[in-house]
């Protein structure tokens, strides 16, 4: 029976359907918001008449859909999920900001008596109302809305090279619980990534939705046999930390692939824009060189992003479409991070012209010393068989906070600064999300942050675990804590792992597999650690040193030739041991009290600095041996192929290899030079450097702190470590230049500086 509509109601609806454009009102500009995911609730639907009568949208005609009692008032954009219904012709279906002239761009593409969805990012005003148009034949449409973007208190996105997330096949009629724990952090609230059916024995489309709630009426991707389809999707993390996958009908194998997270304690803003087209393989539109190309089998496109993007944006928003494939083929916005192939982000067959939101990280490579412009910042699209035209249309862009650091502050430079601040990547810029910090440790992959109140934070890579916020894989670049540590009072990284000691003596580590600190048994009365590449230490109160971790090049310091030792065993013969340290590579360092150094591990670049040259059967030392001619020496570190020390005179000397400057001691050769300049067994001075307090190191050479507070350093320049210090061939030191941008600094790591 029909049922009667008050005939209020019924112009309301009506007028929401306009055969046509509308008078465009002023561009809407919107800030850098928080998202806040939602239960998927529909608020158009012209099948069952949500928002709009019951009935097809015809040709050339706009319907319009408000979401204002899903989003609030300060909402500055809404994520829908975009679903076609029995389409009577090919077409074209935009969504976009109510009241605003229609742009040229579509959102989701159409092919006759075919169901597709597409997640599409809408910029609203104050109205929080979303037109959207239809270009040819009739077809229903349904929105959902699954977050919306506010500058209101909200979650931050952490952008993050794409993970297998572990779902394969979903069966008829069937839901499948799917469990986030270990893969986003237990304060993550939603999850984006790229879902793919393929090979369904039955037309077919499933439902995401928060775990133990209500099943939407959504199709996120819908598939037909012998075919697949592909959409982006992203959906509010339910009870257990688990989302729910549902199939419509018959079995279809599917993959997700993790692309990101939102979090309520760090992560980056998103800015929406005005959709504006950025890259059309066609024309050239975004490509470095301007130039018209087909994307060709296992190949890539780069679209270059353009300077009003700020250079610290970590991913874009993008509507990637793919156009006259030449044979059946996945299309993929990635950053490149290696050769292989990407897993699908779009699923496109010959004759086909699909669409589908991508939400890729940007590639920031840093550029070389002497090149003209700043860090190249890309994305790519990458095409896997046959030929293919692609365009990508932007929505918005991601980036970190300003920093908000007033005191004890951590600055970053060089290529890899994780894109912390805007400008040349070569000038230091204040790390967002740290202050109040009293040490740093870390390398050019991952850093820790040790704050006053006895926290640890941490950034950079995490496929190990190396963050130690509860989940693996991929990278952040804002600082996340290191969660269950508190009363730390000193931190050290190594090559995939954290450590940290705490006031009473114990030491906890994170990192190779396991996501969360735990304590390293057997070990208490620490007062120092220190870690290697694989290999950890620490000096006890009593003044021996224990280590364990890898023993492949000596590392333990025991004398055993065993692999490795999962338990502390104590290094043979030291004793009233002051210091310790270690550096990226495989040897060890303590400083006594007497202030003579002690070496032990790898010698193939004469690390040991005892004298001993790298032989058959000198290239290592399994227990210490003292660096020769070393007295007076208060501090001591190391990087793979040397190390540095610290007389109490404020004066360094150096030792091990010598290639592009890395002795600082005015020679220099290429590592392909064979000569006695390319290394030294025993220590030399570091020339033209008093007053040092404090040393650090690089990859390719050293750092000073002086009691000025001012940075000094030498070595190689390639990865402008050195900032703008050094600016010409041979783009590397051979003796100390100052760092430019720095005073009052305290210590100094690789691309990182504490402030006082």
């Amino acid at each position: 029976m029909a049922v009667a509509r008050p005939l209020a109601l019924v112009v309301a609806l009506v007028a929401g359907l306009v055969t046509g454009g509308t008078a465009a009102q002023a561009a809407v500009t919107s800030p850098a918001s928080s998202f806040t995911a939602v239960q998927p609730t529909r608020f158009l639907d012209t099948v069952r008449g949500v928002g709009v009568p019951v009935g097809p949208v015809g040709a050339k005609t706009t319907v319009t859909g408000s979401a204002a009692s899903l989003a609030p008032v300060n909402s500055t954009a809404v994520v829908v999920n975009l679903w076609v219904e029995g389409p009577t012709a090919d077409s074209a279906v935009t969504a976009f900001t109510h009241g605003q002239a229609r742009p040229a761009l579509p959102s989701l593409q159409v092919q006759a008596g075919k169901r597709r969805s597409n997640q599409v990012t809408v910029q609203v005003g104050a109205d929080r109302t979303v037109d959207f148009y239809n270009e040819a034949g009739s077809v229903h449409l349904i929105a959902s809305i699954v977050g919306y973007y506010t500058t209101d208190a909200g979650s931050r996105y952490t952008p993050v090279s794409p993970s297998r997330l572990l779902i394969d096949w979903l069966g008829n009629g069937t839901t499948t619980k799917l469990s986030l724990v270990d893969e986003v952090p237990a304060t993550a609230t939603a999850v984006t990534f790229a879902l793919t059916l393929t090979n369904p024995s039955a037309a077919t489309y499933a439902t995401v939705f928060p775990h133990n709630t209500p099943r939407p009426t959504m199709a996120n991707v819908a598939a037909y046999p012998g075919g697949q389809g592909t959409n982006l999707v992203t959906v509010k993390i339910g009870a257990d930390r688990s989302i729910d996958f549902y199939n419509l009908a018959g079995q279809v194998e599917s993959y997700a692939d993790l692309v990101g997270f939102y979090a309520t304690d760090y992560g980056a803003y998103f800015t929406p824009v005005a959709p504006e087209r950025v890259l059309d393989s066609r024309s050239g539109l975004g490509t470095g060189d301007g130039k018209p190309r087909k994307i060709g089998a296992n190949s890539d496109i780069a679209y270059r992003l353009q300077p009003s993007i700020p250079s610290n944006a970590l991913a874009v928003a993008l509507n990637v479409t793919g156009y006259s494939a030449t044979a059946t083929t996945a299309v993929t916005a990635w950053d490149l991070p290696s050769s292989s192939q990407p897993d699908p982000g779009l699923s496109l067959a010959p004759g086909q012209t699909i669409s589908v939101a991508a939400a890729p990280v940007v590639s920031a490579v840093g550029p070389a010393v002497n090149a003209s412009y700043d860090t190249d910042r890309s994305v790519y699209v990458h095409n896997r068989a046959g030929t293919v035209d692609v365009t990508a249309d932007l929505y918005g862009y991601f980036t970190l906070p300003p920093a908000d650091c007033f005191n004890q502050c951590v600055s970053t430079w060089s290529s890899y600064s994780w894109q912390q601040g805007t400008g040349y990547i070569g000038t230091p810029k204040t790390m967002a999300g740290l202050s109040d910090v009293v040490a740093i440790a870390g390398s050019i992959s991952h850093g820790y942050a040790l704050r006053i109140d006895g926290t640890v934070r941490a950034w950079g890579h995490n496929w190990t675990g190396e963050l130690g916020n509860g989940w693996f894989s991929g990278a952040s670049r804002a600082p996340v804590p290191v969660v269950g540590l508190t009363s730390v009072t000193a931190i050290a990284a190594g090559d995939a792992e954290g450590y940290a000691r705490r006031s009473d003596g114990t030491v906890w580590q994170w990192g190779q597999t396991v996501d969360t600190p735990v304590q390293v048994a057997g070990l208490t009365g620490v007062t120092a650690i220190a870690a290697a590449r694989d290999t950890a230490y620490a000096l006890k109160s009593d003044g021996t040193v224990w280590a364990w971790g890898s023993n492949t090049r000596g590392e333990l310091g025991t004398g055993s030739t065993a692999a490795s030792s999962a338990t502390p065993v104590r290094v043979a013969g030291l004793s009233g041991v002051q210091a310790i340290s270690s550096g990226d590579g495989y040897s060890a360092y303590a400083v006594k009290t007497d202030g003579t150094v002690w070496a032990w591990g790898d010698n193939t670049h004469n690390e040991l600095g005892n004298g001993v040259t790298c032989t058959t059967s000198s290239c290592l030392s399994r227990t210490p041996v003292a660096v020769s001619g070393l007295t007076g020496v208060t501090a001591v570190t190391g990087n793979w192929s040397g190390a540095y020390a610290l007389r109490a005179d404020g004066t360094v000397v150096a030792w091990g290899a010598n290639d592009r400057g890395r002795l600082g001691n005015g020679v220099s050769c290429e590592s392909t030079d064979t000569s006695p300049n390319c290394t030294s067994a025993v220590p030399v001075p570091v020339r033209d450097l008093t007053g040092v307090k404090a040393l650090g190191i690089f990859n390719g050479g050293g750092y000073a702190v002086k009691t000025d507070g001012t940075v000094w350093g030498w070595g190689d320049n390639h990865d402008l470590e050195l900032g703008q210090g050094v600016t010409a061939y041979p783009w590397w030191a051979t003796v100390p230049v100052q760092v430019p941008g720095f005073g009052r600094v305290k210590a100094v790591a690789s691309g990182l500086a504490l402030g006082e």
